[in-house]
């Protein structure tokens, strides 16, 4: 049994940390670009995907990680490695969940309503971005603290 959690671990951080990885370079090549359209058509099947999987791969990882540590005998929550992994994803978790996905909601209705002023789309654009920085960032840390159980 404690293969199959460590699989579906391990499985949830790849698509939640590969995913955050795939979708900064797009951003950083559609960005560099020039072209706003293909900006913005980036920006919204990234907002789509985010909503569909990284939250809920980000959930999946913390959720088999505490399973993980609550099967094993040779492991506790007391490892700082343990405590600043899950702290990190949480917070990843909280800016995904509450910062980001909002956001992008607010960009996908200000973009579907012709009538309403699009003024406020790149400055929600650039919050978003940045908001996904944070979150890679975050998820880099903790796999590093993972790998090497500092």
């Amino acid at each position: 049994m404690r293969h199959w959690i460590l699989f579906f671990h391990l499985l949830s951080v790849i698509v939640w940390m590969g995913g955050s990885i795939y979708v900064e370079a797009l951003m950083a090549a559609a960005g560099r670009g020039g072209d706003e359209t293909a900006l913005m058509t980036v920006f919204r099947k990234v907002g789509a995907t985010n909503r569909r999987l990284f939250n809920l791969a980000g959930v999946a990882a913390i959720v088999f990680g505490f399973w993980l540590v609550g099967i094993s005998s040779h492991i506790g929550f007391e490892e700082p490695w343990i405590g600043a992994g899950i702290l990190l994803a949480a917070i990843a978790v909280v800016v995904d969940l509450f910062y980001a996905t909002p956001r992008v909601d607010r960009v996908e209705r200000a973009l579907n309503d012709p009538e309403s002023g699009n003024d406020v789309v790149p400055g929600l654009m650039r919050q978003v971005t940045m908001a996904s920085h944070v979150r890679t960032g975050l998820l880099f840390v903790a796999m590093v603290f993972m790998v090497f159980k500092f």
